[in-house]
């Protein structure tokens, strides 16, 4: 008797590798975000879209997407641009990924 080989389809589902690269995602997203000095690494300061703010209170880290709203009353926060994405346009776990391009689908 004789084996072939056979492939895995693909599984569909989240893939954090096809997330895109927090620098380029926050610069569409957000108004005029300028460098901050307040914290280590690569980090920016905006505007922050879930509240009325007329200074920027938003700081986002630019080598994670992780971003947290300094006004107390907003408290908006997340570790990742997935997480922002999702708050932002009040969408689900699976569109959000979709949206981003980061749900793989069966081939």
């Amino acid at each position: 008797m004789q084996f072939t080989a056979r492939t895995q389809p693909r599984r569909q589902g989240f893939d954090r590798n096809r997330l895109p690269d927090p620098l380029i995602y926050y610069a569409t997203e957000l108004d005029a975000m300028r460098a901050s000095e307040h914290c280590r690494g690569q980090s920016a300061t905006a505007r922050c879209p879930f509240h009325d703010d007329r200074h920027p209170s938003l700081l986002v880290n630019l080598d994670t997407g992780a971003f947290r709203c300094r006004v107390p009353a907003c408290g908006a926060y997340g570790r990742d641009v997935l997480a922002f994405h999702m708050a932002r346009y009040g969408l689900p776990f699976a569109a959000a990924a979709k949206a981003l391009g980061a749900w793989r689908t069966r081939t």
